[in-house]
Parts: structure tokens; C-alpha cells; sequence
């Protein structure tokens, strides 16, 4: 049996097994943390796998795919879309081919970019496990993932790349509890920085976390600049 490493924080040390010595290929979660979706739903148990099928763990999403059954072409099906560039299928949703990053063109030409999913899932993921991290009191889990997810979306920021800004959004919200969580004013302050690039001000409900806090002389800059962001 072949073992592969993700470098992924979202991911479990052991986190999938895809098993095909049998009839017919099985996927089954091995009690991640975290979780995995099949075709957009969470796996429970050990499911059959079928051409085409769609694997989510972490920021990464794979495509299953049986040797000969696919084909180049550019045509959509079951709500998936074939790359031009490398014939593997995606979500018909998405903007770009997650596995080799070129963008479909009205002719079915690609071209290849670095923007990786900037406007799309991962973020949203990165703040639905961090909010469960600091719920469950893994608060260092929770700083690493953030640290990371930070660095890469105030990376994609600086270079002019379209974020969407409600994903902007839901990270600064993140990085707010986690200060909280922390009593960090580095991580309110980074809270306070996405805010701003946003052009938002945070919500009644993340001003509360913050309002909730003890006096900590630490922390009075940091939580003074966040309730001025906008």
C-alpha cells in the first residue's frame, strides 16, 4: 500500500484511505480532524468511488479518475468541466483548473496564472476549521493554519489580485478570535489590517468578543485600533 504527504495544516497526519485492491475503489475517512467531502458532501463511513468523483480534505480538492476513461475535451457534464490544458475534470463553478491553474477561454484555450482559488472555497474553508480549532481549544492548530492562510491571502492582496472581499471578511473575523482566544494583540491587529483593506468595519458581534475582553494594558492599542477600522 502506497502512502502520500499533503503538506496541508487542515489535513490529519492520517487523514484518507483510498483502498483498490477490490472490485471496486473505496474512499474512507480515517477520523480526521477536520473531515471529508464526496462530491460536495461529508463522507461518512467508506463510499464507493466512481469516475469523476470529487475529494475535498483540507484546501485541496482531488479528482478521482479511472486510467482511459477521460478523454480531452471541453465539454460539460454532471457539473463538472474538462480542462483544456491538462483534460482533467473541475467543478463546473470553478474559475480556473485547480490542478494546473489555467482559465478556460470562450474558445477552450488556457491560460496559466498564479491566482490560486483566491476568490474562492479555501479561504471559506480556512475560516469554517479555524472557528472549529478555537472552539475545541486547539488554539495552536488554529495559529498555525491562520498563519498560514494570512500570509497567503495578504501575499495575493499586495499583488493586485481580485479576493473577494466577503473572504476577506470571514479571515479578519477569524484572526479577531483568535486574538481573542489568545489575548494576542498580534493577531487583533492583523484582525484590524484585513478590516481595512476591505473597506469594512467590523461587526456588533466581533466588537463584543473584543469588548468582552479583561483590561490588559497589552492589548489597549491593538483593540482601540480594531474598533476605529473601517
Amino acid at each position: 500500500m502506497g502512502h502520500v504527504t499533503i503538506d496541508d495544516p487542515m489535513l490529519s497526519r492520517r487523514h484518507i484511505r483510498i483502498d483498490l485492491s477490490g472490485a471496486e475503489p473505496t474512499l474512507e475517512d480515517l477520523h480526521s480532524r477536520n473531515g471529508t467531502q464526496l462530491n460536495g458532501r461529508p463522507l461518512v463511513g467508506r463510499a464507493t468511488l466512481k469516475d469523476g468523483d470529487r475529494i475535498r480534505m483540507g484546501t485541496q480538492e482531488l479528482v478521482f479518475l479511472v486510467p482511459n476513461a477521460v478523454k480531452k475535451n471541453h465539454r460539460t457534464t454532471c457539473g463538472l468541466k474538462f480542462c483544456a490544458g491538462c483534460a482533467v475534470p473541475y467543478p463546473s463553478t470553478g474559475a480556473q483548473c485547480p490542478h494546473c491553474g489555467a482559465i478556460p477561454t470562450e474558445e477552450g484555450a488556457s491560460t496559466s496564472v498564479r491566482e490560486v482559488a483566491a476568490s474562492g472555497w479555501t479561504f471559506h474553508l480556512l475560516s469554517q476549521v479555524v472557528d472549529r480549532a478555537i472552539d475545541q481549544g486547539r488554539l495552536a492548530d488554529a495559529e498555525r493554519m491562520m498563519s498560514r492562510g494570512v500570509c497567503e491571502l495578504e501575499e495575493q492582496l499586495e499583488e493586485g489580485i481580485d479576493v473577494d472581499p466577503n473572504r476577506v471578511l470571514g479571515v479578519a473575523e477569524c484572526a479577531v478570535r483568535l486574538g481573542c482566544a489568545l489575548r494576542s494583540a498580534r493577531w487583533l491587529d492583523i484582525g484590524s489590517r484585513l478590516y481595512a483593506s476591505a473597506s469594512e468595519a467590523p461587526s456588533s458581534e466581533v466588537l463584543a468578543l473584543v469588548d468582552a475582553l479583561p483590561p490588559d494594558a497589552r492589548l489597549a492599542d491593538a483593540m482601540s485600533a480594531l474598533r476605529h477600522a473601517h
